[in-house]
């Protein structure tokens, strides 16, 4: 008979447990799934310059390490013959992320005086942020041309990340990877397919025109600044001005 009403208070011990994780699990929900809140001032980190240009050909049969080899020795030629776009784009970036977050109703700032390790300057601590006001901090990922296995042509891939941090806080109000051209799968909120008018079908017509290329990369840009904003816009509720 004990060991009837000991296996009865077990059950209704799990019982109340059970109970108490699935209200648990239910308020985290609840949390999760709050309303945005209405956000209408975004202060902009300046975007940092471009370390370098990457270029990958996966339709030659050169083997891995030749391949390896092949690709850091162009990407290096690369970079060397791109070196004025290279470093425009993180100016071109913040400037087009400033036009778009006014285009749709932010009252968006430039926040400058940011301490930045320079090996690492995207290594910024959120919690020191000088500002009360949510901050936006966008950064290149990977910038290059990548041909397929399945394609003779390069294309551009340019991914960017963006955070949206409000200063004091370690927590993203918003992250996303926008990958735009080479690594897109469509058009998505985090995927922007490679404008068509921009391919080339060797590595030597690719290095030989490089106004091409550089408008390659401010399609890309302009894009990309686009994407963002408009991805702000639900994700903290913001009404047009």
């Amino acid at each position: 008979m004990n060991s009837i009403k000991q296996k009865i208070k077990n059950t209704r011990a799990l019982g109340i447990v059970s109970c108490f994780v699935a209200i648990t699990l239910l308020a985290g929900c609840a949390s999760r799934s709050k309303p945005p809140e209405n956000i209408t001032q975004v202060m902009l980190l300046p975007v940092a310059p471009v370390e370098k240009l990457y270029t990958e050909n996966k339709g030659v049969p050169l083997g891995v390490l030749w391949q390896s080899l092949a690709d850091r020795q162009k990407s290096k030629v690369f970079t060397e013959s791109m070196e004025a776009t290279r470093n425009s784009m993180a100016l071109a970036l913040s400037a087009a992320l400033l036009k778009e977050l006014k285009a749709r109703g932010f009252d968006a700032q430039m926040l400058e005086g940011v301490a930045r390790p320079p090996a690492s300057p995207d290594d910024i601590d959120y919690t020191k942020l000088p500002t009360a006001h949510p901050v936006l901090h966008v950064y290149f990922e990977a910038v290059g041309m990548y041909s397929s296995r399945f394609s003779l042509d390069y294309i551009p891939r340019v991914n960017v990340t963006a955070n949206l941090v409000r200063a004091g806080e370690k927590k993203y109000l918003y992250s996303d990877t926008i990958y735009y051209g080479a690594d897109s799968r469509g058009e998505t909120p985090t995927s922007i397919p490679a404008d068509p008018r921009y391919k080339w079908a060797s590595f030597d017509a690719l290095t030989g025109q490089p106004k091409d290329v550089s408008d390659a990369y401010t399609a890309a840009v302009a894009a990309i600044a686009s994407k963002i904003a408009s991805n702000l816009r639900p994700a903290s509720s913001v009404s047009p001005k």
